[in-house]
């Protein structure tokens, strides 16, 4: 079962569920359908057959939205509903192929524009294997818009979505430049073993803060390699407690944090967590015989709270 998680935003800063919950989100339904025919647009360009609006898809992805309007956070695990898949799950929904992309922006179209800009959330829109999609947007919190998709290869009975009579077209407007995502993207193939990049002069100063307490880096400093922040692993162990295993002959790092493992192997994308794996936009290197992973993927799997100041290139961890 594979299973895609990606995030964009404009900048950065398992409960049982009910059918009363269900029902209480009302989505912004016209710009769910002007989303959809921009994905479908998209997928023709590529070659890819459209995909198909699914009913209880969307009152999911509507869920999720409010919730992060709600809880003021923007991740793929809630705290009310779990990740993604669980969440699905919750709601009956059954599939061989799930993954999800969420996106914080004022303007669909700026959303819409930053999604196809980032390698993983293009390859969750464009990927072949799905066939339904659910799209909530809903209007609110910090971003002024909170939008959810969700796309599933579905194996259960599902329910066509109903298009608007009447849908208003949105008036474009210019938006600045979103930030892109520091979170795991999904990607179709593992990517192949290269030669790690340097890191820039400018990526020698980021600093990293854990529960406001500055982090020392000794030998290898934290650097920026394709957008994403790399750590050396020692940090997980020695400043945040988690058990770390090297296996040097599979160049793999298994990194446990009370019942919760995963396991990533160098210059791979493919993630293995507990019992399931999931695919990133970013992979594990071998750099000055250090190994360096991407801080928010292994974090926030371990659901831990990352903040990216780009303006003073500083992490926070909470």
């Amino acid at each position: 079962m594979k299973r895609m998680l990606n995030l964009t935003l404009v900048t950065f800063f398992l409960v049982a569920l009910s059918m009363t919950a269900w029902a209480a989100v009302q989505g912004e339904a016209d710009l769910e359908w002007q989303m959809l025919d921009l994905v479908n647009q998209e997928r023709a360009k590529a070659g890819v057959a459209p995909l198909q609006m699914d009913s209880k898809l969307v009152e999911i992805a509507r869920l999720k939205s409010q919730d992060m309007i709600d809880k003021n956070y923007f991740a793929h695990t809630s705290p009310t509903y779990g990740d993604p898949f669980q969440m699905m799950r919750s709601f009956g929904v059954t599939y061989t192929t799930a993954g999800e992309n969420l996106a914080g922006n004022p303007s669909l179209t700026g959303a819409h524009t930053s999604l196809m800009n980032s390698p993983g959330h293009r390859a969750n829109i464009l990927n072949p294997d799905f066939t339904h999609i659910g799209i909530g947007v809903v209007k609110g919190g910090k971003y002024g818009m909170m939008i959810t998709q969700l796309f599933t290869k579905p194996t259960g009975t599902t329910t066509p979505a109903e298009r608007p009579s009447s849908p208003q077209p949105e008036q474009p407007k210019e938006q600045p430049k979103p930030e892109e995502p520091k979170q795991p993207e999904e990607s179709k193939q593992p990517e192949k073993p290269k030669k790690p990049a340097e890191p820039k002069e400018t990526n020698k100063n980021i600093e990293v803060y854990f529960k406001n307490k500055k982090v020392l880096f000794p030998d290898i400093k934290p650097f920026i390699k394709n957008d994403r922040v790399l750590i050396p692993i020692r940090f997980l162990s020695e400043d945040m407690g988690y058990e770390v295993e090297w296996d040097s002959k599979e160049q793999k790092v298994s990194i446990q944090n009370g019942a919760k493992k995963i396991a990533l192997r160098i210059n791979n994308r493919i993630v293995q967590v507990d019992n399931y794996s999931l695919q990133a936009d970013s992979a594990p290197i071998l750099y000055n015989n250090r190994t360096m992973v991407p801080l928010r993927l292994v974090l926030e799997t371990f659901n831990s709270n990352v903040t990216w100041v780009p303006s003073l290139q500083q992490v926070h961890i909470q």
